[in-house]
């Protein structure tokens, strides 16, 4: 898709977390839009999401925005597909975040090598693409959604992501693998293959937009961003020690090959079992019940995404 043209003003949606490295990116972002003579008006993110919302609608309703540009990580992102939905302005997204897990699946795992001026071009002019967002609840989800396991573990983290981010969540997802209790869940819906599942006892069901979650663990090696269905991943009940194994091959995508492990797509699913921990994004949300869809090209967002080779295995679509 082409850039929308010359009459445009631009909302920067930015985490106001303390980072040397995000500092430099605002500069300059900000830098180069007074260069161009495009407007922009910055707005920083809030801790509670409804806050964000209210503050990014008081924008929309005050100036003529034509597109936004984030810059922040997974949770920044997350805020920005929630206050804007409806709106289907184009998002430019410059990932500066702890975990950076939707910029890892829809940029490449090399994305950390681009340079910032290359960012900034992209998230100002980049060409516009159309992808898939996940819905559970309420709540929109531009990445990873699950039930059971990891949103156990998104509750007790508290937000908290240390110095160093992917041991924080590993060292997290250990200690709750120790006192995790696996679960049956009732499912409705109209896949077959998970209803069948759902009469065994499940340790977590993953729904996924994008192939990775937790600091790079790619949970859903299938996932593509634009193929107008979610990716699940259903692990079914298995010993601590099975589980700890499985855990180290989550990284590499290998936790699949485990006859435990399975996955496929789906549109909609209901499930019904009362009490079990959702995170969206890596934030906690609550508990189920919940209802998940997922929504075809209803985010814009500036920058190629990456084909994903292992979004062509055979996997039945319900």
């Amino acid at each position: 898709m082409a850039d929308i043209g010359d009459a445009r003003h631009i909302l920067l949606l930015i985490n106001p977390a303390s980072s040397r490295y995000r500092r430099q990116v605002v500069d300059a972002l900000m830098a180069e839009l007074e260069q161009r003579v495009i407007p922009f008006v910055r707005l920083e993110t809030h801790q509670h999401i409804k806050q964000t919302m209210n503050a990014v609608e008081e924008q929309l309703r005050a100036h003529a925005v034509s597109d936004v540009i984030v810059v922040g990580g997974d949770g920044t992102l997350h805020q920005a597909v929630n206050a804007l939905a409806g709106y289907r302005l184009p998002i430019g997204y410059i990932p500066c975040g702890t975990g950076n897990d939707f910029a890892r699946g829809y940029f490449g795992k090399t994305f950390k090598q681009q340079s910032l001026e290359t960012w900034v071009q992209q998230a100002i002019g980049g060409d516009i693409h159309a992808i898939d967002l996940g819905q559970i609840n309420q709540r929109y989800f531009i990445n990873v959604a699950g039930v059971g396991f990891d949103g156990d573990v998104v509750r007790h983290m508290k937000g908290r992501k240390g110095w160093f981010p992917r041991l924080s969540y590993l060292f997290a997802a250990v200690r709750t693998l120790m006192r995790a209790k696996d679960h049956t869940i009732e499912l409705s819906g109209s896949s077959q293959k998970l209803l069948a599942l759902s009469s065994r006892p499940c340790f977590m069901l993953n729904f996924a937009n994008g192939p990775y979650f937790g600091n790079g663990m790619k949970i859903a090696p299938h996932a593509q961003v634009n193929d107008g269905v979610l990716a699940y991943c259903f692990v079914e009940h298995v010993g601590f020690f099975r589980k700890l194994r499985a855990l180290t091959k989550i990284y590499r995508g290998k936790h699949v090959d485990f006859s435990q492990v399975h996955c496929g797509q789906l549109h909609a699913l209901q499930v019904q079992t009362v009490g079990l921990p959702i995170e969206v994004d890596g934030e906690y949300l609550g508990e189920t019940p919940a209802f998940v869809r997922t929504i075809p090209a209803a985010c814009l967002v500036r920058g190629r995404p990456l084909r994903n080779k292992d979004a062509s295995l055979e996997l039945p679509t319900y």
